[in-house]
């Protein structure tokens, strides 16, 4: 499957739908001041991390709602990242509390997403298929992120977003 295929107007939409309420936020719109794997800016990352954990859940018929969700909010930290080992182990957790301060209703699966996004490196164990899936999509948009060849997607995302 290529990536362009989970790019259709029924997946846009019901993303937008899911996620919209959130992306005007100051704390999620904050994440653009930080970069990210050195290329682009945090939010870009979180929101295709978010977008593609979706449209894979979507398909799957999975928790769609929680994977775009905790996909968007997994890295909802404001540190600069610093390469350092601590900051891998320890972001999981601030994303959490602030992921749950800005929805106020994060389920267990959705925290337990957001905490176990950095396994193995991690110390939480994904404990649903969702879990699994978004700790994956992260990596693949890491490796995207590291070749600019994520910041079309984000700007996909944004224009989406933006309707």
């Amino acid at each position: 499957m290529k990536l362009q295929e989970l790019f259709n107007p029924a997946n846009q939409r019901r993303f937008a739908e899911l996620i919209r309420p959130y992306c005007g936020t100051e704390p999620v719109r904050r994440l653009r001041q930080f970069a990210h794997h050195k290329k682009i800016n945090r939010y870009d990352h979180v929101l295709l991390v978010s977008y593609i954990s979706f449209a894979l859940a979507r398909r799957w018929r999975w928790d769609e709602r929680a994977a775009a969700r905790a996909g968007l909010l997994h890295d909802l930290f404001f540190t600069d990242c610093d390469n350092s080992w601590h900051l891998c182990m320890t972001h999981p957790e601030t994303a959490a509390k602030n992921a749950e301060a800005l929805t106020g209703d994060l389920t267990d699966k959705e925290r337990n997403i957001i905490l176990s996004h950095m396994w193995p490196a991690g110390r939480h164990l994904p404990r649903s298929r969702e879990a699994w899936l978004v700790d994956m999509v992260d990596n693949y948009v890491t490796l995207l992120d590291m070749t600019d060849r994520s910041p079309k997607w984000s700007r996909k995302l944004d224009a989406v977003l933006a309707v």
